[in-house]
């Protein structure tokens, strides 16, 4: 059964759901996840001004409340990350969870790159399967060792290692730079199973 969008957008909304203009923030003013600074072509942006404009900016609610800016925002992840991370072929719905996760807050690159030295590491070797390239793109080869990943070692201990490299970037950027330490609720996204 293919992976649902849908279901793992639900679950990145969880820590994206709403908006931030935090100074400290790298990624500017944010809208669910949506970086200004990062994408400052998205449609979105002049609803959101247009909103902003005419009402208190702690009016949120205005914001989500707005059917066709919640239309740009699903638009956006399925285009922007769900087809770059081969969503609809991921064999997985948790590890499909994970992947848009974790790549709306490290990026699409580092992500893939996460799962790519993950499916290395669980081969044993090479006695499982060859390792793979790991270029941050996944392709046919990726998915095709994933497969063979998950046959061999279960979709929970890729998921947990996907994690482990999350929070380990999340601990270097603020080991770099100690203004980021106010960001500890990333670690939130940080998820264990047993």
């Amino acid at each position: 059964m293919k992976p649902d969008f849908q279901i793992s957008f639900n679950k990145a909304m969880s820590f994206e759901g709403y908006a931030n203009n935090n100074p400290a923030d790298k990624g500017g003013f944010t809208y669910k996840g949506i970086s200004r600074l990062m994408h400052p072509s998205w449609p979105g942006w002049k609803i959101i001004d247009n909103i902003l404009r005419s009402t208190d900016y702690q009016s949120v609610q205005q914001l989500n409340d707005n059917a066709v800016l919640q239309t740009e925002v699903i638009n956006f992840y399925r285009t922007e990350f769900w087809n770059k991370l081969q969503g609809d072929l991921l064999p997985s719905q948790l590890i499909a969870d994970e992947l848009l996760e974790s790549s709306i807050n490290l990026g699409i690159t580092a992500a893939s790159e996460n799962l790519q030295r993950t499916i290395n590491l669980l081969n044993r070797n090479g006695k499982l399967y060859p390792d793979i390239t790991v270029d941050g793109i996944i392709g046919s080869q990726t998915l095709e060792t994933l497969n063979k990943c998950i046959a061999a070692n279960g979709e929970k201990l890729i998921f947990n290692l996907l994690n482990f490299y999350q929070a380990k970037r999340y601990i270097e950027i603020m080991e770099h730079d100690r203004t980021q330490e106010i960001f500890i609720g990333w670690f939130s996204r940080i998820a264990i199973i047993r």
